[in-house]
């Protein structure tokens, strides 16, 4: 009764959520007037749907149309299309193109109809505990640490898609507002901030056994919240990204050595392809492999039309589609693992022999379910896994000069798939290379390959696009038309004008 009264404020939360874009002249952040009414957050239930919702909006907002692969990976090339045009201008980064799909990945309203529910929730839970004796400050201060990490996410999230953004940490009021776009760094700065402020709340685990988290969380276990719930181990890892955004190697590092070196706190480890890749694997979620995932759990009704990639790329006989939307050629594959004794193409791929080989590293078909509108898969989106900190930490070592160190990094992950160790001598932009070329192969199909492309400055090496293009501001996403004809303080990305 008390989880069903809990879904049922949840579901309020995200209607309104979803029937306010209507809203005109806003920043382009859809108003939650409704949600600011004071019998809102009078009950320790309405701050956990409170809370609750910040979770789902964020899953909205990065499952959106596959929002989190386009944004992520399609750009880099890798993953072709075979018949959807709109897939095909992504790939082509023409990203002008006139498409519904796309409009809507131009488009950030979802991400900031998610912080505006953050900033909500952020100002409105210290004040439950004062109307119920139920909710203790220990519990509202970890609740709160994660509405402040999951903004703080977000913001990182979007400035690298879009650059400078609206930097909006206030609850709307109702009124109509224009609201210039923030430089880049500066909202970095305030996500770091953000991210260290948010810590102190966090447990290492939900086991109950910190200050920080006693007894069940929310009535559930440990295991019901690895990887999925806000812990110290995220918030660290969070920071390790800013800063290696930012360039800041020497912060990034020390954040990414703090996670890494309290692995007895955190459970954390690398997985082997066969449990990355296998039914009810990493990409069913929970594991300590998986630092954070956005978790579509079917028995939790957090199913989604969109949002798995499965849908784009299996096909028959595994599901019940004549052709995928999108697949990795051949010739592709073969030259980026092409390597001696590498084995990910054996556990990421299938059907090699056809003309349109199946990426089949997300594979996590729930056979139970028959309707084709819920669909069939049970996947989550893994955010941070433990490998991928490794290499951004080798990253960050290599940048910094720490090259001994930097190839003892980048030959964990390579001898855990099989792989020799580099040559001693690698170093500079050799080593930094091979890192990049890592990341390709391990991550591939996770979201990061187009950042990396970005972040390591190859995009005019591995795409159409020239340097010139780059400078001009290619490698951000235009806004949408929606939020430049809402917003009269927001100006289009100098090269999409």
């Amino acid at each position: 009764m008390l989880k069903n009264k809990i879904m049922r404020k949840i579901g309020l939360i995200l209607l309104l959520a979803v029937s306010m874009p209507s809203c005109k002249k806003m920043l382009d952040v859809p108003s939650h007037r409704a949600l600011t009414e004071e019998n809102m957050w009078q009950t320790k239930n309405d701050a956990r749907a409170g809370l609750s919702a910040c979770y789902a909006l964020m899953r909205a907002a990065m499952s959106n149309e596959n929002a989190h692969w386009v944004y992520g990976d399609l750009r880099g090339g890798d993953f072709q299309s075979t018949k959807r045009g709109d897939l095909r201008a992504v790939v082509e980064n023409n990203l002008n193109a006139s498409y519904s799909t796309m409009e809507e990945w131009r488009d950030w309203r979802r991400f900031y109809t998610a912080i505006a529910q953050c900033n909500l929730t952020i100002q409105k839970l210290p004040q439950v505990t004062a109307t119920d004796y139920r909710y203790s400050q220990n519990e509202m201060t970890l609740d709160r640490a994660q509405a402040i990490y999951i903004r703080a996410f977000l913001y990182y999230y979007i400035v690298r898609i879009w650059g400078d953004v609206p930097l909006v940490t206030a609850p709307s009021d109702g009124t109509s507002k224009t609201i210039a776009r923030e430089k880049s760094d500066k909202v970095l700065d305030f996500a770091a901030a953000e991210a260290k402020a948010c810590i102190d709340g966090l447990p290492w685990k939900y086991n109950g056994k910190s200050p920080e988290q006693q007894g069940d969380y929310r009535g559930q276990g440990e295991s019901h919240h690895i990887s999925i719930t806000i812990t110290k181990g995220m918030a660290y890892t969070l920071l390790a990204h800013i800063y290696n955004w930012k360039g800041e190697y020497d912060k990034s590092l020390e954040y990414a050595n703090t996670v890494i070196n309290n692995q007895s706190n955190t459970g954390y480890g690398f997985v082997s392809l066969n449990d990355l890749t296998r039914l009810d694997g990493a990409f069913r979620g929970r594991i300590g492999a998986n630092i954070f995932q956005i978790d579509m759990n079917f028995d939790h009704a957090e199913i989604s039309s969109t949002g798995q990639l499965e849908d784009w790329t299996l096909r028959e006989p595994y599901i019940p589609k004549r052709e995928s939307e999108i697949y990795v050629p051949k010739d592709s594959v073969l030259k980026i693992y092409s390597e001696p004794r590498e084995q990910r193409p054996t556990y990421f791929f299938t059907k090699m022999e056809e003309a349109y080989p199946i990426f089949f590293k997300m594979k996590q078909i729930n056979g139970a379910v028959k309707d084709p509108v819920l669909k069939m898969y049970s996947s989550c989106i893994i955010v941070f896994r433990y490998e991928e900190l490794y290499l951004l930490r080798a990253e960050a070592k290599a940048r910094l000069g720490q090259t001994a160190e930097a190839q003892k990094d980048l030959n964990q992950i390579r001898n855990s798939r099989a792989l020799k160790n580099v040559n001693v001598a690698m170093a500079g932009q050799e080593l930094m290379d091979a890192i990049l070329l890592e990341r390709r192969r391990e991550l591939m199909g996770e979201g990061w390959y187009w950042y990396d492309l970005v972040h390591f400055k190859k995009i005019p090496q591995y795409t159409r696009l020239t340097q010139a293009d780059v400078d001009r501001g290619a490698a951000l996403w235009p806004l949408s038309q929606e939020a430049l004809s809402n917003n009269g303080a927001l100006v289009q990305n100098s090269f999409w004008k």
